[in-house]
């Protein structure tokens, strides 16, 4: 089992895409979260992504990570990286996680205006030069935005010669509404035009790799998903999901007990029980092949975990067009998840 824990959803940056909703509740305190992570331990957590927000907004953020340490998990942080100096950097190295990922949303110019901070690039980028002199691994995410998608090839390689790596082989294609339901960010999304050009190059420099797409064939009985199965989320007020997308009821980890939510909530359940034959028409269509089939991304969307992303769709249309006709398979080299 692997858990996305988000410590925190305080940040210094103030992103235009972001779907986390600015509220004031209170969030764990230390000593909860160490009991969180025993009982994650207990359940048979392996790995252990902390999130945020922004992590390195919490004080108490190292006395959390050399805990999870002691608790023997494979850790991976996911931070903006702005905070990120030589102290921090050491102490992070000491950690020795698996990754360290953060996001770069375009050159200079283009990344400042999105994070709406000026500097961050900067201060990303020297922060990605110190992990890699201590030998962290450092993935880098872009999401593609309107105003971004022309710069994500040439970053790409801006990244490799810093020595880090892009996470997967293309960049993150699907902006999803806010936690909170609002749909503010939506219109970041790329036009069909920007759309068609990406996958197109993506298309061109996959055959110049001499890689291929992944292509798994899915049937009527296969599950869609992975989310509350192998992977669940922690939100920084201890309630437990499947994912962040999908947001539960009756799920704090105040009332119950992980393993209590984690087997015995309906949802969970529900969730695990979903399969390709379940859905409401993507069972029929003939753009599955080429379709990201995420509930989560359903249910922001269409209030369902049954009905179609209609993003989703658009994506796999453009795909259908750009890469063929791979009959009786399913692409599943799209990746959205945070």
């Amino acid at each position: 089992m692997g858990c996305l824990f988000e410590l925190t959803y305080k940040c210094n940056l103030n992103c235009v895409q972001c779907y986390i909703p600015k509220d004031a509740k209170k969030e764990l305190e230390k000593e909860r979260i160490f009991g969180i992570l025993d009982q994650l331990e207990k359940a048979g957590c392996l790995f252990l992504t902390f999130s945020g927000g922004e992590i390195l907004t919490r004080q108490d953020f190292f006395e959390i990570a050399k805990y999870a340490k002691t608790r023997r998990f494979v850790l991976r942080f996911f931070t903006n990286a702005t905070l990120i100096n030589s102290k921090i950097a050491d102490k992070i190295e000491a950690l020795r996680p698996v990754s360290v990922e953060t996001s770069l949303y375009g050159h200079r110019k283009t990344h400042d205006k999105t994070t709406r901070v000026r500097g961050s690039f900067d201060r990303a980028v020297n922060a990605i030069k110190m992990l890699k002199k201590r030998d962290v691994r450092i993935l880098v995410k872009m999401l593609l935005m309107k105003h971004n998608a022309g710069e994500f090839w040439e970053l790409k390689k801006t990244v490799e010669d810093l020595g880090a790596e892009m996470r997967g082989f293309g960049a993150g294609l699907l902006i999803t509404p806010s936690a909170d339901g609002k749909n503010d960010s939506l219109k970041y999304r790329l036009d069909d035009e920007q759309l068609k050009k990406y996958i197109q190059e993506e298309s061109n420099q996959m055959k110049f790799s001499g890689r291929k797409n992944k292509f798994t064939k899915i049937g009527d009985n296969d599950i869609l998903c992975n989310s509350g199965r192998l992977t669940v989320n922690i939100t920084p007020y201890g309630e437990v999901n499947p994912c962040v997308e999908i947001r539960l009821q009756d799920n704090s980890l105040k009332d119950r007990t992980f393993m209590d939510i984690w087997t015995n909530h309906k949802d969970f359940i529900r969730i695990r029980q979903l399969r390709l034959r379940d859905t409401v028409e993507c069972r029929q269509c003939n753009l599955v092949s080429y379709c990201f089939l995420c509930p989560g991304l359903f249910l922001v969307e269409r209030g369902s975990i049954k009905k179609p992303s209609r993003e989703s769709c658009r994506i796999a249309r453009i795909r259908k067009e750009v890469y063929g006709d791979p009959i009786g398979t399913h692409m599943t080299n799209i990746s959205t998840c945070r």
